[in-house]
C-alpha cells in the first residue's frame, strides 16, 4: 500500500483533467514567460525564437494540443511585436510576413502534435505500469491479510486441539477412535492404564485385538450402525486386556464426520464397570445368602422346640426300656437328637451374631443404595429423583434396613423395564410417635388390586421367572422388627399407574437401649425381589 501512496500520476495525465480553456490560458502564459525571459536577457534578443520551440514542446507535453497551439500563437504574436525589428514585423497586408507566421505556426503545431503523441504513449505506459504495481500491491495486501487470518485461525485451532487433547489424555475413561474398517487411530492414557497396551502398540492395529473371539460379530454390528450414523450408548460387553483378563465394560460409540459431513470413523468412550458388576453380583449373592440365612434361622428356631420335646420324651422313655438292644438304640437316638439340637443352636447363634444394631442415618443408607443402583437405572432410562431431607439417626440393624431399601428399589426397577421416574425421599415426621419415613415411588405398570393384599405374603410373586416371593415378606418383617410398619399403594390405571411404598421407623426402635421389645431376626445384606 505504501508503494501506491508514493506513486504519482504523470503530468500529462494530471493536467488533461483541466478544462480546455484553462489549458489554453496556461499555454498562453507559458509563451508570455518565455518571451519575457528572452526580452529581459539581452544576449537572447539576437535569437528571438530560441526559447519558442522548447516552450511549445513543454506546453504540448503537459497541457496537450490546446496548450501547445495557443502557446505557438502567443509566441508568434509576442516575438513578432517585441523581439523583431519594426521593418521585419509582419502585417496582414504583406505576404512574406504572413507566410513566415504560417510556417512558424505550422511547424509549432506539428511539433506539438508529435510531442503530444509521444507524451500520451509514455503516459499510457506509465499508467499501465502504475496499475500493475497497484494490483500487485493490492494482491500482496490481500495475501498478508489472508495469511494473518489463517495464522490466527491456526493458532485458535491449535489451542482448541491442545485443550481437547489434554482433556482426552487426562480422562479417567478410555477414549479411542477408529476408522470404518475398525483400525485404531488414537489411544489415550486411560486406555494404556486399563488395557496395558501403549499407544505405539495399538494405533494402526484392528480393534478386534481387544475383543474376545466369541464377540467378534459384535464389532461388525457396531460398524454397520456407525456407517448409518447411529450412536450407541451404554452398551455393556466384555473386552480383553494385554495380560488376558476379561473386563466388564460399558461403551458409548459416536460417528466421526469430516468437513463435508461424511462419516469417516467412530469415537469410543469405554468405562470399566468390573467393580460395579462385582458389586451387583455381590448384592445378588447377598440376597440369596440373606434369604437362605433367614430361612435357616427360622427353621432352626422352629425346629429347636420340637427337638427339646423329643429329648424330654426319650428321657421319660429310658426307664421303660430294659432290653440291651433297646437301650443302645435309645442312646443313639439321644446322641443324634443332641447333635441336631447343637446344629440348630449353632445356626441360630451364628445368624444373630451378624445382625448387631447400631446408630445410623436412614438417609445415609438410602444414599448408599441409590449410588449402587443409579448406573443400572441410567442404563435403562430410569430417572432418579431424590429428596433426602432427614438428618436423624436411630438404632437399627444396618443390614436389614439396607436390604429393605434395596428390595424396594429393585422392585421399582423391574416395574419400569423401558424407563420411567423413580422418586425416593426420606423425611422426618412428628406426631404421637416421632420417626422417619422412607417413600419409594415409581410410575411402572402397578400392582393389580387383587394382588395388592398378597404382595407381602411369603413366596407370592407377580414375576414368575425372576421373583422369589420372599422379598417383601422379609422386608416387612424387618421393618416390623424395628417397631415400624410398611404400607403399599398401587394403581394400574392407564393415565395414572405406579406404586408407592411408605416405610416408617420410629426414633426409638426395638433395638434402642431403652426399648424392651423383642426384635425379629434379621440378616446382614441387601437386595431382595418382590
Amino acid at each position: 500500500m505504501s508503494r501506491i501512496n508514493r506513486m504519482n500520476l504523470p503530468g500529462t495525465v494530471a493536467t488533461e483533467r483541466l478544462p480546455r480553456a484553462v489549458r489554453a490560458l496556461l499555454g498562453c502564459g507559458t509563451a508570455a514567460v518565455a518571451v519575457t525571459l528572452t526580452y529581459a536577457i539581452t544576449p537572447l534578443r539576437a535569437f528571438p525564437l530560441l526559447l519558442a520551440f522548447p516552450t511549445v514542446i513543454l506546453s504540448a507535453w503537459f497541457l496537450g494540443m490546446w496548450g501547445g497551439v495557443f502557446c505557438s500563437l502567443t509566441e508568434a504574436v509576442l516575438v513578432n511585436y517585441f523581439l523583431t525589428r519594426s521593418e521585419l514585423r509582419f502585417s496582414l497586408g504583406t505576404v512574406p510576413q504572413d507566410l513566415r507566421l504560417a510556417v512558424f505556426l505550422l511547424l509549432s503545431i506539428f511539433l506539438a502534435w508529435i510531442i503530444r503523441r509521444s507524451a500520451k504513449h509514455r503516459a499510457q505506459l506509465y499508467i499501465v505500469q502504475w496499475q500493475q504495481e497497484a494490483n500487485l500491491a493490492n494482491i500482496e495486501r490481500q495475501l498478508a491479510e489472508e495469511r494473518a487470518r489463517v495464522s490466527e485461525a491456526l493458532r485458535d485451532n491449535s489451542k482448541r486441539l491442545g485443550q481437547l487433547a489434554a482433556i482426552v489424555d487426562s480422562s479417567e475413561d478410555v477414549i479411542i477412535s477408529k476408522d470404518l474398517n475398525g483400525i485404531i487411530t488414537s489411544w489415550n492414557a486411560a486406555a494404556t492404564r486399563v488395557f496395558g497396551y501403549s499407544a505405539a502398540e495399538m494405533v494402526g492395529t484392528p480393534i478386534l485385538k481387544l475383543i474376545p473371539e466369541h464377540l467378534h460379530s459384535d464389532e461388525k454390528t457396531i460398524l454397520e450402525s456407525i456407517r448409518e450414523g447411529r450412536r450407541i450408548e451404554h452398551f455393556d460387553t466384555v473386552r480383553l486386556t494385554k495380560d488376558g483378563r476379561l473386563l466388564e465394560v460399558s461403551l458409548t460409540i459416536s460417528p466421526i464426520k469430516d468437513d463435508q459431513g461424511q462419516i469417516i470413523g467412530a469415537s469410543k468412550i469405554l468405562r470399566d464397570i468390573s467393580d460395579r458388576k462385582r458389586m451387583e453380583e455381590s448384592l445378588l449373592q447377598a440376597e440369596k445368602i440373606a434369604a437362605t440365612g433367614r430361612m435357616a434361622a427360622t427353621i432352626a428356631h422352629e425346629v429347636n422346640n420340637p427337638l427339646e420335646a423329643v429329648t424330654n420324651l426319650l428321657y421319660l422313655l429310658r426307664p421303660m426300656i430294659t432290653d440291651p438292644d433297646g437301650i443302645n438304640y435309645l442312646d443313639s437316638a439321644e446322641s443324634e437328637l443332641a447333635r441336631v439340637s447343637h446344629i440348630a443352636k449353632q445356626t441360630l447363634g451364628f445368624y444373630r451374631e451378624h445382625a448387631a444394631a447400631s446408630s445410623a442415618s436412614l438417609a445415609d443408607l438410602v444414599s448408599q443404595a441409590i449410588m449402587i443402583y443409579e448406573p443400572r437405572c441410567t442404563g435403562i432410562g430410569i430417572k432418579i429423583k431424590r429428596s433426602l431431607n432427614s438428618s436423624r439417626k436411630t438404632v437399627l440393624r444396618r443390614g436389614e434396613i439396607m436390604q429393605v431399601v434395596s428390595n424396594l428399589i429393585a422392585n421399582s426397577i423391574y416395574a419400569m423395564p423401558t424407563g420411567g421416574v423413580l422418586s425416593i425421599s426420606v423425611d422426618d415426621v412428628t406426631g404421637p410417635v416421632d420417626g422417619i419415613v422412607l417413600t419409594v415411588q415409581d410410575n411402572g405398570a402397578g400392582i393389580a388390586a387383587d394382588d395388592l393384599p398378597k404382595v407381602c405374603n411369603a413366596f407370592f410373586t407377580t414375576r414368575a421367572t425372576v421373583g422369589t416371593g420372599i422379598g417383601l415378606f422379609v422386608a416387612r418383617q424387618f421393618v416390623e422388627g424395628h417397631g415400624g410398619h410398611l404400607e403399599i399403594e398401587s394403581t394400574t390405571q392407564a393415565d395414572n399407574h405406579g406404586t408407592i411404598v411408605h416405610v416408617f421407623l420410629p426414633m426409638t426402635t426395638a433395638y434402642s437401649p431403652s426399648s424392651t421389645a423383642e426384635p425379629t431376626l434379621g440378616v446382614e445384606e441387601s437386595s431382595m425381589t418382590r
